[in-house]
């Protein structure tokens, strides 16, 4: 067992003011780096562990082992060793003449009184032991050191203390490997027998003990003992094979103090170092502060409130009594929140507003209002929720004017209390009951001042912004647009910022109500007024009738009346269903219907609750005439008792407008997409023995796919072999090699975490996979593998393309007694599109998991052929396969077809470990041998040298390259569609028949060995600058040797900078030139790969540009119109323009230049006079010249 150290990083986080309602789910609401710490994570590696508070007033500290609770610590160094390594005495012949197993102890004295516990830390530097001999020699085994841990104070006698830390046994016993500074610490120990009571000095004696009294019992310090020898003598000095050092490193010193921070939320937080060697970023989910809510209503789950009782929880729908419960709720309703901002005396404004100035009676219809639920494409919502954070000062009214623009609404003072006015419609109907009427008769001067916007100064698009919480609560914009008024008047835009939205149907609702509030909410009136002005408040609507608009007088004021009759002071025309209404004595209004009219008498029923007031002001409406509605927004006090009242113009239906959820989103911006990117999936290990001529060894591939969202940089990749320690590499690839310490018969543990761009690298989660290490070395040659079961052969591959660029290979297995579970499926291709592929005449495509059943590729024309491996390397007898030949669904302009095998030669370009060979038409291995060795060809092979013709030629190599003939230079910057052109197949150049000595009729097979472990790829490296004269590039920049060890003198250092070599499969790439290179490989030095064909297809997309409008201008050499982005163009590839031209006159018309692959000229012309029109264009062309 190898020992590891453990570090962590132990912080406290205060979230906010308490009392809250927590974490909304626990674990899955702490986020590192913005990463959510899931179960799985913690059930693999115990990597995040967290303790919560809740910020009440009476909690309690953090568990003192956090040592961040209530503590203050100091370090004292010690670094002593405690005892000795074990050590021998020698006699003259060499052999032991005593063993001393290093028993000892160190005693250290702690005088300060206020030390309430301690904590030891310990450093191993070494511990094993290493066998002598027999098949384990060299190996390391596992010692182990007994501590004991004593302490004494000033009353007595020491006092034994059990060891409890990490990698120590409860007898005391630390075991394990280690080669390198293991170190632990004890948990804290308490150094007080009461609360209170101070004992010092304190003396703590730390001991390394022996196992026995005898050296054969001390033996059981080391796994391998000296009793173990068999072909040694038993006195064989062991020291220099035996490490078991322990230091005494420090000592952590512990004083207690009483720290609780009461009303703070909190959170402790202790993260692996290994995993997060810097400090993390934290962020916290958390259902917020609790607040008082109205005695009826019922705080659920989700934080809206619930209003009518619950039958289900037998609570009965109780009348509001305008107290609120004496308990805390958790709720989103914002006019809870508001009211505890606003009263409350630790965090608002409670110092300066007294509760009883707050009529919670004026609030209630609000907050019903806000938590109706309305309708939404994803459900039911609250039509009103507020989720915020409050985490910097600002202006107390700038606060609470921003909470209350939740629900649409305003503070006012009045009366010295705080009145909370909102612009919304009643419970269960959209009409808002007006609160009082004016007429010309109780106005000053019977005049009111109306005032409007312009229609082309209106917003015809209202971005709204809010905080998304499937981007991490980062800002989103959803836009609200009227497409009439933008045909008309184009993109006049308002942006506005939903304070505390999360939901963005309810960002969509607000944008709604500003479009509405600009379009129907258009007029503004104004009047002053007497006393009659305190019968309105800001956010409340009342009537008005103006004879000046209406060109008839339909009100006034009453000379007198009863419940039955009013008496007005000038006969009006009633009209069919006429109503009268009128202000009573309080200050209310009432309606009731006129039955009948005789002179200025009217006759009503039903009749009014009591007689009207003399001079009260009435009107009348009908079928034909509905008084006009406004929405006061203030009323100031002038001299003379006059109030000046302004007010906006109200519509009942807006409402019905702004809550119409029922479709999904006008429009729907998606916020910068910067969050976090999903972690990897397809996680596979595959393993493959490596024979180095010597013995045969485990090598492991980590793959893993991109996951589906977010950006990608790189990604951080590690593994440990059993309980060792975790090794990280980073890499832009999707896969990473293991080659060390793969001990056959543990398991090899790996996890990878995708990475994003800079500044922020912000991190997936890590996704985990772990396998059995196999026996390495098994061949895959399925004649020598007499009595094992090959996989079966797979059935039913089918091949679909998707999409342009990819097909969908799929298979299945029905072999009985064997799981397609343990096997991986090879994937290979080959060019022939008539079915005549095979396997050895193909090259490897991809390995995947078999039991995925299906694998994604690119769409290369051919036969895809798949076979299972197993854990021995061994593989289906026969392969599956699928023959695909797709011609472009899409004409696409074929650039050039660059081959290197048809080009005279062939294959001109350089070669690196390669040749072309007459024999068998293609390019092959090379020799690494040189003709010019060799001193005297007529003696080789003579006078005893034993030479053979391998020594003549050499080895042949198992790694090769060939660099294309030329850089492709495209003229500029394209994006440009590649295919490569490849036939290679393996080939064993010594398997023929003439080559075998043995009886025909021992041959196992008589066609020869399959030689499929060789593969051929083609690679490219691209760059956007041109070359220049005289450049060209090899591998490295530099130069490449040839066989005759003269340098190539077209070998010269270029000026053109290349990104990295990649492998070229049938995809889009972007650059200028271009350099493209095979690369062939073998795993078996007797195998070579045999390329037949090869080369590259280069297209240009076709492709099309849309403009915006364009304004022409009035130029008399024309408008310059520059393409977006240019298009390639020769003397066969034209662009072709086709133009919209708008707002035309009689005798319009335009010319225009011939296109060219940067743009064209065109002039709008009305006979001889050049004129400005307004235009846009589609421009068709092919390629997409990039900047």
């Amino acid at each position: 067992m190898a020992l590891n150290s453990k570090t962590n990083l132990k912080i406290i986080d205060a979230l906010c003011e308490g009392p809250i309602d927590g974490l909304v789910s626990r674990r899955n609401s702490v986020f590192l780096n913005e990463t959510k710490i899931t179960y799985e994570q913690q059930r693999v590696e115990e990597t995040v562990s967290f303790v919560e508070k809740r910020g009440t007033k009476e909690q309690g500290g953090f568990d003192e082992s956090s040592l961040l609770s209530d503590v203050q610590t100091t370090i004292i160094n010690v670094n002593e060793q405690v005892g000795k390594n074990y050590s021998e005495t020698l006699n003259d012949n060499n052999r032991v003449k005593e063993r001393d197993y290093g028993r000892g102890q160190v005693v250290r004295e702690i005088t300060d009184v206020d030390v309430d516990f301690v904590q030891l830390v310990f450093t191993v530097p070494k511990l094993y032991c290493v066998a002598p001999e027999g098949l384990a020699r060299g190996q390391l085994f596992f010692a182990q050191i007994k501590l004991a841990i004593s302490i004494q104070d000033a009353d007595g006698g020491y006092n034994h203390v059990n060891i409890k830390a990490e990698g120590v046994s409860k007898k005391n016993v630390i075991k394990g490997i280690s080669t390198s500074q293991y170190q632990f610490k004890t948990q804290p120990i308490n150094l007080r027998r009461k609360k209170g009571e101070a004992r010092p000095p304190y003396r703590i004696r730390v001991q390394k003990l022996d196992f026995g009294n005898t050296d054969q019992e001390r033996e059981e310090a080391f796994e391998f003992k000296f009793t173990d020898l068999e072909d040694l003598p038993k006195k064989t000095p062991l020291a220099d094979k035996r490490a078991d050092t322990i230091f005494w490193t420090s000592i952590i010193v512990g004083k207690k103090f009483k720290t609780t921070y009461p009303f703070t939320a909190l959170v402790h937080l202790s993260v692996d170092a290994e995993e997060y060697n810097t400090l993390p970023a934290r962020a916290y989910e958390v259902r917020g502060m609790k607040v008082r809510i109205p005695s009826n209503a019922i705080a659920l789950a989700d934080g809206r409130l619930k209003y009518g009782g619950d039958p289900d929880l037998g609570i009965a729908d109780l009348p509001f009594d305008g107290t609120l419960k004496g308990g805390r709720f958790y709720t989103t309703c914002p006019v809870c929140c508001f009211y505890d901002l606003l009263t409350n005396t630790r965090y608002g404004c409670g110092d300066f507003i007294d509760k009883a100035n707050v009529n919670w009676v004026d609030l209630i219809e609000i907050s019903k209002y806000c938590n109706e639920l309305v309708s939404t494409p994803a459900g039911r919502e609250p039509r009103f929720a507020i989720n915020t954070v409050l985490g910097s000062q600002a202006e107390a009214y700038n606060v609470l004017q921003d909470m209350a623009s939740v629900f649409r609404g305003m503070i006012f003072w009045k009366s010295d209390s705080v009145q909370l006015a909102a612009d919304h419609g009643e419970l269960e109907r959209q009409n808002v009951t007006p609160v009082h009427i004016f007429n010309n008769s109780n106005v000053v001067n019977g005049s009111f001042v109306y005032s409007g916007s312009s229609l082309k100064t209106r917003s015809t698009r209202v971005r709204v912004r809010y905080n998304d919480p499937d981007n991490f609560y980062k800002s989103n914009f959803i836009v609200i647009e009227d497409e009439a008024l933008v045909k008309k008047y184009g993109i006049q835009e308002k942006s506005v910022v939903a304070f505390g939205c999360t939901s963005k149907y309810q960002a969509q609702r607000m944008g709604r109500w500003v479009m509405q509030s600009e379009k129907l909410h258009d007029e503004t009136i104004s009047f002053a007024v007497g006393i009659e002005g305190l019968n309105v408040l800001p956010g409340q609507v009342f009537e008005v009738s103006d004879q000046m608009r209406q060109a008839v007088r339909m009100a006034g004021r009453i000379v007198g009346a009863t419940k039955t009759f009013v008496d007005i002071d000038q006969a009006v025309p009633s009209g069919s269903n006429a109503k009268i209404t009128v202000v009573m004595r309080d200050g209310t209004l009432e309606t009731s219907s006129i039955t009948s009219f005789s002179g200025n008498r009217a006759q009503v029923s039903p009749e009014f609750t009591q007689d009207p007031p003399d001079n009260a002001a009435f009107a009348i409406r009908n079928d034909n005439f509905v008084l006009p509605k406004y929405r006061c927004l203030s009323v100031a006090e002038g001299e003379g008792g006059i109030y000046s009242v302004i007010a906006v113009k109200h519509v009942d239906g807006i409402y019905n407008i702004i809550d119409d959820t029922g479709a999904d989103l006008d429009l729907l911006f998606p916020g910068t997409f910067d969050g976090a990117p999903a972690a990897p999936v397809d996680l596979k290990i595959i393993f493959q023995g490596i024979d180095d001529g010597r013995n045969t060894t485990n090598r492991a591939t980590f793959s893993w796919s991109r996951g589906l969202t977010g950006p990608v940089s790189e990604f951080k990749a590690c593994y440990k072999v059993g309980d060792g320690n975790w090794e990280c590499r980073f890499t832009e690839n999707n896969f990473i090699d293991i080659n060390s310490n793969l001990q056959v018969g543990k398991r090899l543990f790996c996890k990878v975490q995708a990475i994003g761009p800079e500044p922020d690298n912000k991190r997936s989660e890590f996704a985990f996979i772990d396998r059995l290490i196999p026996v390495g070395g098994t061949s895959d040659n399925v004649d020598s593998q007499a009595g094992v079961d090959l996989p079966p052969d797979p059935e039913n591959v089918t091949i679909e393309a998707i999409g342009v660029d990819q097909v969908v290979l799929r298979w299945a297995s029905t072999a009985d007694g064997q799981k397609i579970d343990n096997f991986v499926a090879v994937i290979r291709h080959s060019g022939k599109t008539n079915g005549t592929g095979t396997w050895p005449n193909s090259t490897v495509l991809r390995r995947v998991e078999a039991r995925t059943t299906q694998a994604v590729l690119p769409l290369l024309n051919g036969e895809y052929l798949v076979k299972f491996e197993n854990e021995q390397k061994l593989r289906s007898a026969n392969a599956g396969s699928a023959v695909i030949n797709i011609p472009d669904s899409i004409p696409r302009y074929n650039f050039e077809e660059i081959r290197e095998d048809t080009k005279p030669g062939p294959f001109p370009g350089e070669k690196l470990n390669v040749f072309y060979s007459d024999q068998y038409d293609g390019l092959i291995f090379d020799g690494n041998a040189s003709f010019d060795d060799i001193f005297n060809l007529d003696l080789f092979g003579i006078s005893g040298g034993g030479s053979t013709l391998d020594d003549l030629f050499g080895t042949m190599f198992t790694s090769g390259e060939y660099f294309f003939q030329h850089v492709l230079d495209l003229g500029a910057k394209y994006s440009v569609r590649m295919q490569r052109i490849l036939t290679a197949r393996g080939l064993y150049l010594r398997d023929l028949i003439d080559d075998r000595l043995e009886l025909i009729d021992t041959w196992s097979d008589f066609d020869g060995v399959i030689p499929d472990d060789t593969n051929a790829e083609v690679y490219f490296r691209k760059s956007d600058s041109a070359e220049a004269d005289g450049d060209i590039i090899n591998e490295d920049g530099g130069k490449i040797q040839l066989e005759d060890s003269v340098t190539s003198n077209l070998q010269q250092q270029s000026t053109l900078v290349f990104e990295e070599w990649i492998p070229l499969e049938n995809n889009a790439y972007v650059g200028r030139s271009f350099q493209f290179k095979a690369v062939l490989s073998t795993e078996d030095v007797s195998q070579t790969p045999l390329v037949e064909e090869l080369g590259v297809r280069l297209q240009f997309e076709r492709r099309t540009e849309n403009s915006k409008t364009i304004n022409s201008g009035t130029a008399q050499t024309g408008k310059v119109v520059t393409f977006e982005n240019a298009f390639y163009t020769d003397d066969d590839t034209k662009v072709t323009v086709g133009i919209t031209a708008f707002d035309f006159s009689p005798g319009d018309y335009y010319a225009m230049s011939e296109p060219t692959g940067t743009g064209f000229t065109i002039t709008f012309k009305n006979g001889a006079s050049v004129v400005e029109r307004n235009f846009q264009y589609t421009a068709i062309g092919f390629g997409n010249q990039q900047s």
